[in-house]
């Protein structure tokens, strides 16, 4: 008995080292000079990701934790060898600069055409084009054929194709839609650019492949390209229950249709977006299917379940009042007959910066409905709040909270982190508790069927 009971104990010794070393991927090569130099590996997931940060000199051998297959950024001291260096669990990269095509080990021949298709060579001809016009669209759009063409010409395995093609379709996203998705994170920065009706309109017959996943930051430029859609009408969303399936039923390919349903119902987790979120739960498992899927949707109604925000529905917050410019106190009850708009913002807080140019178009595009649009700062010092808002033309309703979150509305309304957008009902009572933000294009649409 005690050598059975040895014998399983290796066994499940034995299994757990295999499983150790199936998610461990080594990069190998030679580095010349006296003096060490740091090799790093990162990955870019919203931040940088850094799988491996090590001194090497000489012959290197060294190994990182891959637990599903990923496109990374590889350097060495100052220089960056490659910015699209795919791996896989177990894989092993060789790197070596006699040689003209550098990399060898697993996937040397996704690694040495990755490294050679975005070079100078393939990148879009853009100059003199208007940016987020359609002619400068169609010229990263050529750029991008030019790729598929080498990728297609390329002898590689149909697999492997895919995977250097999917890294193409990321930098097409990438090159269309960075600039727009960095406007909303770092409004202090980047202003919200003007963007053309139809410059998206290039991109509408891309099949759009799952390996596109590999790149860590693929959903966000992702969601552009379906946010733009909405923008035009050209992608029909029904009511708060199915948008997110109907976004997700533009995507042809079953897997990614799959992975941005999830991603996008995690994003609305992390930013409280929850309103009717546990009928969206349920409508998307006519998509999710994987047994991953299934479980990380159990996971977000965990979450659902540990929200504080479905309770605020239905709190009355019309008895709160707060300072204008001028000094006089702006009551919520001053707007009772209309829904409120609400939002949270200070001046040092750059996605609340980022919304203001959206919140003031999406209030032109609602002119119609019976909506009021009050802004709370939540700054403390009230004279850069009035320069602020004089040098960015701020109009309307513009209240102060000097208490920011220590105010018993913010802590009535568990005001944690801004922006945060509230609606409140023509009675003064929450809506909405954690609404989405006016960049998204949904949300307009989402008023307009809901507040007429």
């Amino acid at each position: 008995m005690r050598k059975i009971l040895m014998m399983l104990l290796l066994s499940f010794a034995c299994w757990g080292v295999m499983r150790a070393q199936d998610t461990l991927a080594v990069v190998s090569g030679r580095v010349e000079g006296e003096n060490p130099v740091m090799l790093v590996i990162q990955r870019q997931m919203g931040m940088s990701q850094r799988l491996l940060e090590v001194k090497v000199q000489g012959d290197y051998r060294e190994s990182l934790t891959v637990k599903e297959p990923m496109i990374v950024s590889l350097s060495l001291g100052r220089q960056t060898i490659s910015n699209t260096v795919f791996l896989t669990p177990g894989a092993k990269l060789e790197v070596d600069f006699s040689r003209e095509d550098k990399f060898g080990g697993t996937h040397a021949g996704i690694n040495n055409l990755l490294s050679r298709l975005f070079t100078d060579e393939y990148q879009p001809k853009t100059s003199g084009l208007k940016e987020y016009s359609r002619g400068y669209a169609e010229a990263l759009v050529r750029a991008y054929q030019g790729r598929v063409e080498q990728v297609e010409a390329s002898g590689l395995l149909p697999e492997e194709q895919k995977v250097v093609q999917g890294v193409a379709q990321y930098q097409l996203l990438r090159d269309m839609y960075m600039m727009i998705d960095l406007s909303k994170a770092f409004g202090k920065a980047f202003a919200a650019p003007e963007v053309d009706t139809d410059y998206s309109d290039p991109l509408l017959n891309i099949d759009w492949l799952p390996e596109l996943v590999f790149a860590g930051d693929w959903f966000p430029v992702f969601q552009e390209w379906l946010f733009a859609q909405v923008q035009t009408g050209k992608l029909k969303i029904g009511s708060r229950e199915s948008y997110l399936n109907d976004m997700a039923a533009a995507i042809k390919n079953e897997e990614l249709r799959e992975a941005y349903l999830l991603g996008a119902l995690w994003r609305e987790v992390l930013r409280g977006n929850v309103k009717d979120f546990g009928e969206r739960l349920k409508k998307a498992t006519e998509i999710v299917k994987s047994k991953d899927g299934k479980e990380q949707l159990k996971a977000y109604a965990e979450r659902l379940a540990e929200s504080t925000y479905p309770a605020m529905e239905g709190v009355d917050l019309s008895d709160y009042g707060f300072p204008n410019e001028k000094g006089d106190t702006v009551y919520l009850s001053d707007f009772k007959g209309r829904y409120v708009f609400i939002d949270l913002w200070s001046t040092g807080c750059n996605p609340c910066v980022a919304e203001i140019a959206y919140v003031k178009r999406l209030e032109q595009r609602l002119a119609s409905l019976p909506l009021a649009w009050v802004s709370i700062s939540l700054d403390s010092n009230a004279d850069a709040w009035r320069a602020f808002m004089k040098q960015k033309g701020m109009t309307g309703v513009q209240l102060l909270c000097t208490r920011s979150r220590k105010h018993p509305f913010m802590q009535r309304m568990a005001v944690n982190g801004i922006p945060r957008f509230i609606i409140l009902d023509p009675d003064g009572k929450v809506w909405d508790a954690s609404s989405r933000r006016p960049s998204d294009p949904v949300l307009g649409e989402l008023l307009l069927k809901e507040l007429k």
